[in-house]
């Protein structure tokens, strides 16, 4: 897959006008703010129909290729806590990273459903399976998806450690002697121990998410035939 879309954007290059559209992007990114500076700059760049959607399935592919490794960032999310003198509690942190973690699951699969939809658009009838793989998605992560939709709709997530942390924390504010009991070792030893967890459950899902998009990239070689040229015009 990465092949044929290195080839396929390789090709693009040769589209009248891409090029430069792409360079005068980059300018316009890096001075949109200068008032001196003309803007001249399209939004979007528009390419033939069929050159559109194919462009958009290679778009929305790259959008879900994606999302593993931003999950597995959040690994080090969990891990640090830079906030040690203001306002932002540890259990506060770990709850807010939590909560990003459910959503990586749901954007992923709104990306899925966009990138079948463009698959769709760009080649018409296939034999794509794309109910079962929304399926195998709901069944694989569904303790993710499930959080994400309650968190959404109904209350913030709750963990019995980062429970224990918020009760800790709120001991140590209300009665700053507890300083003096062990309790500020208590929490350091608390977050340590649930961030330790949710940064392990952020590496192993990230590898099954990557998994998952391993098959849907074989799925889109079979279906999608500008994807098999441009991987026949490499070979």
């Amino acid at each position: 897959m990465t092949s044929a879309i290195v080839a396929f954007m390789e090709k693009l290059d040769e589209y009248p006008g891409w090029r430069e559209w792409n360079r005068g992007k980059i300018g316009y990114t890096l001075h949109f703010d200068d008032f001196l500076r003309p803007d001249n700059h399209a939004e979007e760049f528009k390419f033939d129909e069929e050159t559109e959607k194919q462009h958009a399935v290679i778009m929305c592919y790259f959008s879900l290729f994606q999302t593993p490794a931003e999950l597995r960032d959040l690994e080090f999310y969990f891990h640090r806590f830079p906030y040690a003198g203001t306002s932002i509690t540890r259990y506060a942190h770990l709850s807010n990273c939590c909560e990003l973690y459910f959503s990586k699951f749901y954007q992923y699969k709104e990306r899925l459903k966009e990138l079948f939809d463009a698959v769709e658009n760009a080649v018409g009838k296939h034999n794509l399976a794309i109910g079962k793989f929304i399926k195998r998605l709901d069944k694989e992560f569904d303790a993710e998806m499930r959080e994400r939709h309650s968190v959404h709709h109904r209350q913030r997530f709750e963990d019995i450690e980062i429970s224990r942390l918020f009760l800790i924390e709120n001991m140590m504010l209300n009665d700053p002697a507890t300083t003096e009991k062990g309790w500020t070792e208590e929490r350091r030893h608390v977050y340590r121990k649930a961030a330790n967890a949710w940064s392990k459950r952020c590496v192993t899902q990230s590898e099954r998410l990557n998994a998952f998009t391993e098959a849907v990239a074989e799925a889109l070689l079979k279906v999608c035939p500008f994807l098999k040229s441009e991987i026949s015009n490499t070979s």
